[in-house]
């Protein structure tokens, strides 16, 4: 065999080597996922079994995850129209994923989403069945709509959570598997926060 043959086969036994201890040691590109734990993620996201299952079939694979969340405002029996919810999911110091809720006056379902989704009437967005209304765009955006405070507790009228959660980093996977993993998440952050503000309206959120 001649020294130039040799030199090439080498190379290649080199590199397959190499490759091979980079995928068993977790070293870049072939990081390992990160666990994403039901003790780290947050609390508003609701039911944390769930909200692991979802948050697996949805976040993009990174080798390690951190949450940070945030609820503030009073509740429906407190006289308050101020609650707010906000998690965020993060993955190797990028933001992933933000769920946030905020109590509104109840408007129509469109005009809700467009404000919530941040998107104007006819875009590309389906609905499903949550609350009073639930969307979820093709740019992997969900809401729902969920009555919490009856017309007479809070001055002003009937009032609704709005939920969003928005997935802004993804990877090429089941595009099936991921919008139904962010109609869970949002589904389980809206049933948190309706129990959490004490509302006096059904959630009319599936069981």
């Amino acid at each position: 065999m001649s020294k130039k043959f040799l030199i090439p086969v080498a190379a290649l036994v080199v590199i397959g080597l190499a490759t091979g201890m980079f995928y068993l040691l977790g070293l870049p590109p072939f990081e390992k996922r990160g666990e994403i734990k039901a003790s780290d993620i947050c609390e508003s996201l609701g039911n944390p079994a769930k909200a692991v299952s979802a948050l697996e079939a949805t976040l993009p694979s990174e080798s390690e995850y951190s949450f940070e969340d945030t609820v503030t405002g009073k509740n429906v029996a407190q006289e308050g129209s101020s609650f707010t919810a906000a998690c965020f999911a993060y993955g190797d110091e990028k933001t992933l994923l933000s769920a946030k809720t905020e109590m509104l006056l109840t408007e129509p379902a469109e005009s809700w989403a467009d404000y919530a989704l941040d998107e104007k009437s006819g875009s590309d967005r389906e609905s499903f069945e949550a609350g009073s209304a639930g969307f979820i765009t093709a740019n992997n955006k969900a809401a729902v709509q969920v009555p919490c405070a009856k017309a007479g507790t809070i001055p002003g009228g009937e009032y609704s959570l709005s939920v969003v959660v928005d997935l802004k980093q993804k990877e090429a996977s089941s595009e099936a598997e991921v919008r139904q993993g962010l109609k869970g998440l949002t589904i389980e952050a809206a049933r948190y926060s309706h129990e959490k503000a004490k509302c006096n309206l059904p959630s009319g959120l599936p069981e």
